[in-house]
């Protein structure tokens, strides 16, 4: 009997696979890390070879643990807004240009002399910038028309990893698709014109399908190389974005959740795409395709808390002329810090920001400082600062303020009094997923069960996601916080333009 799903998760930095039996319940797993290719001029890639190698490996090492013939389907879960050219063979042409690129920067104006942004978002859902890989392609074209010319498809990770397994070249997901730029959320199709604007060509995008897809089978030859079974089907799966809603327990509309970790985001399940006429923030398909994703993304969150910690700890390694963050004092010290840290506020855009602001140039700052206050004062006001930064967010979406419990993922769930402030800055219960580190691997193998008719549906799937830690809102918090989120939105009106780089 088939009763395991292999989930495979390419996160930025990490390549993880995971096995799940049909219950939730992890019975191997194995990850490897990869390189990023860093360089002037905002150049961020990685190499598909290192993806296929770490498939391999990982793949061999949980393979001694489980018996392959009891795998009943394997999918995906990737890194999105990638763009790796690939030749009519399959051969990567480049390394894959990934999100973090901003090459396309520099073209982004002459983008917009061509194409209307505010008909873009309403088709797309999406604002567009050097992350996307709509520019990506047309930068391509524009300064490497070489590259543009040989490349039969422009394929996505996950995407060039399905067809490395099943030799399907011309195949990607909703999900995945949703976040290049170029997709019509509401017809689910390549939007056309936009292509016939920047003369892109339409052939070059692969097809893109449901998350669920069955696109392949392992073919004979990577069956030998791996120990997996020929024919073991093969779901598509989905980008980290729309899995993780999944793998967060969002199965139905309205659901929302808030990722927390290096960088941020919030995000809810809606029934269609979420214009907002501010475009503060943005949509991508979920996994399920009754529904859509809207999110809105910050900089630096655990960024912030870990530069925080890091800059007012008071152990140094002299040795090794190092800084040792303090957590567990810091912890203990910032519970015994009123809410609203004494009046000092802080916007935690260490990194300029996103979501709702989009402004790269804005940077941090403390407001309200005074002899009186101390270091534990400005180390919790980062921690409201960031969950103001995320309440800004939540409002949009949530303006009937209809949601009554939030989810939460991330590797920053472990910090329970920082949880506390984000769900008294929300005013809404927040509910911690169990296994909050493994919400994208979750979300893939989640696919991939319904793909196979291991599972009904989505919904059906929902004893898979563990619950953990429940925290409710401080109501006498309620009042302070809501005053101080709109202080932290006037004070940022008032110095935005102030607050550039040189």
């Amino acid at each position: 009997m088939s009763d395991f799903i292999l989930a495979h998760d390419l996160g930025t930095t990490n390549h993880k696979c995971v096995v799940f039996h049909e219950n939730g319940d992890i019975v191997a797993s194995a990850s490897r890390p990869y390189p990023t290719f860093y360089s002037t001029g905002g150049v961020a890639e990685q190499d598909p070879n290192d993806w296929w190698k770490n498939f391999l490996d990982t793949t061999a090492q949980v393979l001694k643990e489980i018996d392959p013939k009891k795998i009943a389907a394997i999918s995906f879960s990737a890194h999105m807004n990638g763009c790796l050219p690939v030749d009519r063979n399959g051969q990567p042409i480049i390394r894959s240009i990934i999100h973090a690129d901003t090459r396309s920067s520099e073209i982004e104006a002459e983008v917009y002399e061509k194409v209307c942004e505010d008909r873009l978002y309403e088709i797309t859902g999406n604002r567009i910038d050097s992350r996307y890989p709509l520019l990506k392609m047309y930068w391509l074209k524009k300064k490497h028309p070489e590259i543009y010319r040989e490349a039969s498809f422009f394929l996505q990770a996950k995407d060039y990893l399905v067809y490395k397994l099943t030799g399907n070249l011309e195949i990607t997901d909703y999900s995945d698709a949703s976040l290049t730029g170029a997709f019509n959320l509401t017809s689910r199709v390549w939007e056309a014109s936009l292509f016939r604007d920047l003369n892109l060509d339409i052939a070059k995008m692969p097809s893109p399908v449901p998350s669920t897809e069955i696109v392949g089978y392992v073919q004979k030859s990577v069956a030998i190389e791996t120990g997996l079974i020929e024919g073991t089907p093969v779901v598509i799966g989905g980008g980290d974005g729309a899995c993780a809603t999944i793998g967060a327990g969002c199965v139905n509309k309205e659901d929302t959740y808030i990722s927390l970790g290096t960088t941020a985001w919030v995000s809810k399940v809606v029934d269609k795409p979420f214009i907002d006429p501010e475009k503060r923030v943005f949509n991508l398909c979920d996994l399920n395709p009754n529904y859509y994703n809207v999110l809105g993304t910050m900089q630096t969150a655990g960024g912030a808390y870990e530069w925080v910690i890091k800059q007012f700890s008071s152990i140094v390694d002299w040795g090794d002329m190092r800084v040792i963050p303090e957590y567990e004092q810091f912890e203990k010290e910032m519970k015994q810090v009123p809410a609203g840290s004494r009046g000092v506020i802080f916007h935690p855009y260490l990194l300029g920001e996103r979501s709702p602001i989009w402004n790269d140039q804005a940077r941090g700052s403390f407001f309200g400082l005074s002899v009186d206050h101390t270091r534990f004062d400005m180390a919790k006001a980062v921690l409201e600062g960031i969950a103001l930064s995320l309440g800004s967010i939540e409002e949009i979406m949530n303006r009937t303020r209809s949601t009554n419990e939030i989810r939460m993922i991330g590797g920053l769930v472990k910090s329970e009094s920082f949880i506390q402030i984000i769900t008294d800055v929300l005013n809404h219960p927040v509910q911690v997923a169990s296994n909050a580190s493994e919400a994208t691997s979750i979300g893939a193998a989640i696919a991939g069960g319904v793909g196979v008719g291991m599972f009904p549906s989505f919904e059906a799937a929902s004893h898979i996601m563990k619950t953990g830690n429940r925290f409710t809102p401080n109501e006498q918090h309620r009042d302070l916080y809501q005053k101080q989120l709109e202080h932290f939105k006037e004070l940022y009106n008032r110095i935005k333009d102030l607050s550039f780089t040189n």
